[in-house]
């Protein structure tokens, strides 16, 4: 079960990040790339006081309604006092803005990102004043030759489109600064790109680029994340001023030299390569303040790296490093390490001088102890050892007053040190899957602490003192020893999420009550025989998950749960579907599985007061027939009722407008209804292991929604001309004297029988014709196929042999006959 879990702290970065860095420049250039943000903003550098505003419908996406937009644009350039008329607050509501500035303002800027362009408009081209231009998110796959007229261009963002090359005209951009070309399909750059003197910032991350041929010697900034580069030119020793380098997911199997005499380089990253050694070069590097090569296949860092006294950043993770060098104490300046899934099984005690590190990340090594002086990171506000072999913790931590996030996951701790009640300043605590036997006591000083994790322990007890954290948010005991659902544990009011699933617990306290934070309860597989009304006291409880329990009832009460979404009862032993829980108009997701409960045979028609409810999991019952009131749950996206024993869907199922999942697969379906290209939304189906017949059966092995449909829709068809057949060979064989009991065995109304029979403008034959279509009207809700199969039952009922053998024959030939 998925629950969205409230943050106990706000981490200030992913420690194990291995992605490339952000496409778009930082906080020098904050430009527009969403289209949720107000179009209208201001961009940095541009006064708002000097800028005029012209709006345009944010779905123009036709090039000439853009044009004639445009064209107004440009003549008010050269005419001011023709855009007030331009100006209207209504449709600046409406539409996404760029701004025109005034007669005599420099900073130009046209937004046309985010509006599905396929070609860009050639008025752009025609403004002298431009000097920002966005294209970005559009469907762009050339850039217009025209774009060399921009000649005061100085910054142009193109990232997301499908560009598979650049222009030699983008070279008369003389004055161009930052250029983003990120997230297309370029396969190289024209030769005259190296024309582009002024650019400062280069973004190029994930294209088709094999190759960077040529320095560019005023870039600061370049990124090529994403692309086929193997080798990088050893021109680029001529980019002195380049001071951020970003080549992460590409081909590098060994570290580009060049890259060591670059002598303003302040970072760089190469992480998810295959690098296997760093060159002795690397100490050139004499400015570089964050290192990250993360994600390859390091086994050693050499001695000359650690020469490299600027560094402050060092992401080493997911390599095969066994060994740090005594001289990494040389990195006095280093404030975050990341050494993770690496095979250290010791570290030297030299990393403890590293004073100023804030951030040691060492989790999935194989170190069976930590560095004795460990005590002397008096900075650390992050230690992450989590899946190591460590079997005890020293009490120095006590030292590591700043400590706020200790992560000790997987290790095999079987106490821990009461010297930790001095890291008061601890939010975040992981200590789960170990060894531990009680509640450690020094967590109950840690007043600050609001993430608790100590799962996978063997706690049968929660101590008194837990309820002196009283600021604890998230707490995590799943799969301890625990009896009992603690009442110390419902004098914790800020709980907001509650894992005590996998243990031994039968009852719930009274003062659950109390508990009024709680929005995520978990209580799965624990030894409960019913359902706790204690439970119902929380109003605003959203997520309850009590399944693989023994619980037989639902009480009345839990209507009282307001604010549930998510209700999960599957495994239990219920004798039928417990109703009570329609009355929970709130719910949007009920799994009720019973892979190992007791088998539910049938689903109540109750089910549709569950009016918000868009997910529903009835799998692994003894269902035969889903209700008919299924059809209005209007909100339904996924509908799993898989591994049943459904012969038959209810035509309603079409009109599940909103339906995107179904799986319907394990069941005993023969047919499935003509209405479902009725649900337009439906892309994820699936109906294997059903009793379809041929080809629908190896139709639906494909699972591919328009297949099915046309062979549903050429199927139906194909059944109304059978049943029209049949109509004819019937009125051409039944008698004059087998008329009226013929129209009693439809069951059509005395009425209708004396109308028709005393109509004497009407022939035998066109009485019976008229007799089988009131029939047809009164069985509207069932398909062609099943009135066809219901009127041969209704002559085999009237004993009309020779007539019900015809009809049989026509209904055989006719289906491997096509009309």
């Amino acid at each position: 079960m998925s629950h969205e879990v409230p943050k106990a702290d706000q981490e200030s970065r992913k420690m194990t990040e291995n992605e490339s860095k952000s496409d778009i420049p930082g906080k020098k250039h904050e430009y527009e790339s969403s289209a949720e943000r107000n179009a209208s903003t201001v961009p940095q550098g541009v006064p708002e006081a000097g800028v005029r505003k012209l709006t345009f419908a944010s779905d123009t996406n036709d090039t000439g309604e853009l044009n004639q937009e445009l064209s107004e644009a440009v003549n008010a350039d050269a005419r001011p006092d023709t855009l007030s008329s331009a100006e209207n607050p209504e449709s600046a509501e409406k539409g996404s803005t760029f701004l025109m500035p005034e007669e005599k303002d420099e900073n130009f800027t046209l937004r046309l990102n985010d509006k599905g362009l396929q070609d860009t408009p050639l008025l752009t081209f025609e403004s002298q004043n431009l000097k920002r231009l966005f294209l970005h998110n559009n469907e762009l796959k050339t850039l217009h030759l025209n774009v060399g007229n921009l000649t005061n261009l100085e910054i142009l963002l193109l990232e997301r489109n499908r560009l598979t090359c650049l222009p030699p005209e983008i070279s008369f951009l003389h004055k161009l600064t930052v250029l983003n070309v990120s997230h297309n399909q370029l396969l190289y750059l024209p030769k005259e790109f190296s024309k582009l003197v002024n650019l400062k910032e280069l973004f190029l991350n994930h294209n088709n680029m094999d190759e960077f041929p040529f320095a560019l010697r005023s870039l600061e900034t370049l990124e090529l994340a994403g692309n086929k580069l193997k080798t990088l030119p050893d021109a680029m020793a001529d980019m002195e001023k380049l001071k951020v380098f970003n080549i992460d997911s590409n081909h590098f199997s060994i570290f580009p030299r060049v890259l060591c005499y670059l002598p303003n380089l302040v970072k760089l990253s190469i992480c998810q390569n295959s690098i296997q050694s760093l060159p002795k070069d690397i100490k050139e590097l004499k400015k570089l303040e964050e290192f990250s090569i993360s994600n390859n296949k390091l086994i050693f860092l050499p001695v000359q790296f650690f020469q490299l006294t600027k560094l402050k950043e060092l992401r080493a993770d997911d390599n095969k490093l066994e060994f740090l060098s005594d001289k990494v104490e040389n990195l006095r300046e280093l404030r975050f390490l990341n050494l993770a899934k690496n095979l250290f099984k010791s570290l030297t005690d030299n990393l403890c001088n590293c004073t100023m590190l804030k951030h040691l990340i060492i989790h999935d090594n194989q170190l069976t102890q930590l560095p004795a002086n460990i005590h002397r990171l008096r900075n650390l506000k992050e230690f992450s050892v989590s899946r190591n072999q460590l079997d005890s913790l020293d009490e120095q931590v006590s030292y590591l007053k700043d400590l706020s996030k200790i992560e000790l996951s997987g290790n095999a701790l079987t106490h821990i040190p009461v010297e930790l009640k001095d890291c008061i300043q601890i939010t975040k605590a992981d200590l789960s899957y170990n060894k531990l036997s009680q509640f450690p006591n020094a967590l109950c000083a840690l007043f600050d602490l609001k993430y608790l994790n100590l799962s996978g322990n063997s706690i049968s007890e929660i101590i008194p003192g837990i309820s002196d954290i009283k600021d604890l948010e998230h707490l995590e005991l799943n799969k301890n020893k625990l009896s009992s659902f603690s009442a110390c544990l419902c004098s914790l009011t800020k709980l907001v999420y509650l894992d005590l699933s996998e243990n031994e617990i039968s009852n719930i306290p009274a003062v659950v009550s109390e508990m009024k934070a709680l929005r995520v309860l978990l209580l799965h597989h624990n030894k409960f025989d019913s359902f706790p009304e204690e439970l119902c006291t929380l109003k605003f409880l959203k997520a309850l998950d009590i399944s693989n329990n023994q619980i037989k009832t639902i009480p009345l009460k839990i209507s009282n749960l307001e604010a549930i979404k998510d209700l999960n009862v599957s495994d239990n032993q219920f004798a039928s579907f417990p109703s009570e829980i329609c009355h929970l108009s709130s719910l949007e997701k009920l799994t009720l599985s019973q892979m190992h409960g007791l088998k539910l045979t049938q689903i109540p028609e109750e089910l549709s007061k569950l009016v918000c409810l868009r997910e529903l999991d009835i799998s692994h019952n003894a269902l035969k027939e889903m209700p008919d009131s299924i059809g209005e749950l209007e909100y339904l996206v996924h509908l799993i009722a898989n591994n049943n024993d459904i012969s038959q869907l209810p035509k309603s199922i079409t009109s599940l407008r909103n339906l995107q999942h179904l799986d319907l697969s394990e069941n005993r379906l023969k047919s499935l209804p003509a209405g479902l290209h009725h649900l337009h939304l439906l892309k994820d189906i699936n109906f294997d292991g059903n009793f379809l017949f041929e080809p629908l059966k190896d139709l639906c092995r494909g699972k591919q929604l328009h297949p099915i449909l046309c062979y549903l829709e050429s199927a139906n068809e194909r059944d109304e001309k059978i049943l029209r057949k049949m109509i004819e060979v019937i009125a051409d064989n039944v008698a004059s004297e087998d008329f009226e009991f013929f129209c009693q065995k439809l069951q059509l109304r005395q009425a209708d029988i004396k109308s028709l029979e005393n109509t004497r403008t009407l022939k035998l034959k066109e009485k019976i014709i008229k007799a089988l279509d009131i029939w047809i009207s009164e069985n509207q809700d069932l398909t062609y196929a099943e009135m066809v199969d219901k009127l041969i039952r209704i002559l085999v009922m009237t004993g009309m042999c020779d007539l019900t053998n015809k009809v049989k024959a026509l209904k055989l030939y006719s289906q491997m006959v096509k009309f």
